[in-house]
């Protein structure tokens, strides 16, 4: 896969533990507002050169598995305590947002912690988000060319006592069904997202009948 011109989103601070969820909106939102002014980098793909991952029960995937449906990807990690949770929470409220619409996409959770990252605590993370979510690990090597591919960037950080956290960015991707161009959003609210993927199902032709949708447009 290659670069239309543009440079991989940079690496968002990891931040202390909180609890409050206003809390961790905010902090998502003052690191979308540190990122670069656009609201989107355009991506060209490669459909002939798939990404390949490993899903939570050890089947190999490969990017263009999701024949037909736009691909909804966020880039983080299970031990992430804040601005994970709050940006699948914002994916997966915006799917819901949409109603039936939804079915066009197919929301894909991919660890840049392939590390831990596996198995049975893959898929109960993503699961505690949506059931529609997919986790996806793989080799240190194809995560990094995927996150490279997709505009997404990650930052491995040793803490004392041997532990890590991993910084990484905090945007969505967007692939088109053809798996041939991409969009990196940088979209905090569920609203906006939820807006975002209306207008591309729209502006691609898609017959939206879904109530929900009228409000997106």
């Amino acid at each position: 896969m290659r670069r239309a011109g543009v440079s991989p989103a940079p690496p968002v601070e990891h931040a202390p533990r909180a609890g409050l969820a206003l809390r961790l909106c905010g902090l998502l939102l003052l690191a979308l507002a540190a990122a670069p002014v656009a609201a989107a980098d355009l991506l060209s793909l490669a459909p002939d050169r798939p990404l390949l991952f490993i899903d939570g029960r050890g089947n190999a995937v490969r990017s263009t598995d999701f024949a037909g449906k736009w691909l909804l990807v966020y880039f983080g990690y299970t031990h992430c305590s804040e601005l994970c949770p709050t940006g699948l929470t914002v994916l997966a409220s915006a799917l819901a947002e949409i109603g039936t619409a939804s079915r066009h996409v197919q929301p894909l959770f991919i660890t840049v912690d392939p590390e831990r990252d596996r198995g049975p605590l893959l898929l109960q993370f993503t699961a505690s988000f949506d059931p529609r979510l997919i986790g996806l690990t793989g080799s240190t090597a194809q995560i990094k060319r995927a996150a490279d591919a997709l505009g997404a960037s990650f930052l491995k950080v040793a803490q004392q006592g041997g532990d890590y956290v991993v910084d990484h960015s905090a945007t969505y991707t967007l692939v088109d069904p053809a798996h041939q161009h991409a969009q990196v959003l940088r979209l905090a609210e569920p609203y906006a997202l939820a807006r975002k993927l209306v207008a591309e199902m729209t502006r691609a032709g898609i017959p939206l009948d879904d109530p929900n949708v009228a409000a997106y447009r």
